[in-house]
């Protein structure tokens, strides 16, 4: 990943190909072409961005609550960011201040504290959606970036996934299945959790489906417990046989929970229910059977916050709040599969 490297490529002088990624006219536009696409190819073009990410941000505030400090089957998805996120620091030299809440949710005030108390450059907090934690670090003249949620108003920046998209991609499957009778396993959470519920309804209304409410159906929580107690309590009430051919679940927890609790009323999966989940997580990979999921780049989250804040300390006072949305894909496994 040299200029000598892309020179030789491309037929022409190390002093040629600098030009041409300066942008000079003394060269022509189909050769500069040429040469952007071999340095592209051969990584030059993305090495020099990073380096120049790398020498622009030094240190940054991440603001977390406690819950997400340990691993476990309820925050498989925080802690793969997190720990990406600590990686990538590490790797380009970022000094990480924590701030951390008591619990699972980010006490303002505190976090508020902790960020006056560091002289970081940015700001990057983590898995909360607070309007009253938001609207302060709005009035920061330090740069901050939302990790993994969004904000409704846009007055900070966030990186996520395109969650209305992925239930729509989810659901289309389920339907490419031949799948019409389908149970949306949700929880009352974050906007991020609502527009994956908008998801699903946009895909039914695609296929000129009518959404019968009675097929969202909305846990009080995420947490196996809760899972076993009222997916349960909903199998056992519609006796014998099951008014679904297939259910997606908003989370993986929930679905390895929901796959538990189907084959435990004596339901075959994917035999008389498919069931889908969403985090593509290792527990969902090795369990029986494997969980046809749909995948968050996780890893790519945390780059991409970093990145951010790399842009907007590039553009003091000028730089706007962005809502970046990532793309997601469907792992398929043996799940789910046509309906009998």
């Amino acid at each position: 990943m040299s200029l000598k490297n892309i020179a030789q490529a491309a037929g022409v002088s190390v002093s040629t190909v600098s030009r041409a990624l300066q942008g000079s006219s003394r060269i022509s536009e189909e050769k500069r072409r040429e040469i952007l696409e071999i340095a592209r190819a051969q990584g030059y073009i993305d090495t020099r961005v990073r380096k120049a990410t790398q020498a622009g941000l030094h240190s940054i505030v991440l603001a977390m609550p406690e819950a997400m400090l340990q691993a476990s089957e309820t925050n498989f998805t925080s802690w793969r960011i997190l720990e990406k996120l600590r990686s990538e620091c590490a790797r380009r030299g970022i000094r990480v201040d924590p701030v951390i809440s008591p619990g699972d949710r980010l006490d303002p005030e505190r976090v508020m504290q902790g960020i006056a108390a560091s002289d970081a450059e940015a700001i990057v907090v983590h898995f909360d959606e607070n309007p009253a934690l938001i609207a302060r670090l709005a009035a920061e003249p330090r740069p901050a970036v939302l990790l993994f949620g969004l904000d409704p108003s846009s007055r900070i920046s966030s990186v996520g996934i395109g969650n209305t998209y992925s239930t729509v991609l989810g659901t289309q499957h389920l339907l490419d299945l031949g799948h019409r009778d389908i149970l949306l396993l949700s929880w009352p959470g974050r906007f991020t959790i609502r527009r994956r519920e908008a998801g699903f309804r946009e895909a039914l209304r695609e296929q000129g489906l009518d959404l019968d409410e009675t097929r969202i159906l909305r846990l009080s929580g995420f947490a196996p417990d809760i899972v076993d107690r009222e997916f349960g309590a909903w199998i056992a009430a519609q006796g014998p046989r099951l008014p679904v051919t297939a259910v997606l679940c908003l989370s993986d927890n929930i679905a390895i929970r929901a796959m538990h609790c189907l084959q435990a009323a004596g339901h075959s999966v994917p035999g008389d229910v498919s069931v889908m989940g969403f985090d593509d997580s290792f527990a969902g990979q090795m369990s029986s059977p494997p969980l046809t999921s749909i995948r968050p780049p996780l890893d790519d989250i945390a780059v991409t916050a970093l990145e951010e804040l790399e842009l907007a300390l590039r553009r003091p006072g000028s730089h706007l709040a962005r809502r970046i949305e990532l793309g997601c894909q469907i792992s398929l496994r043996e799940s789910c599969a046509p309906p009998r």
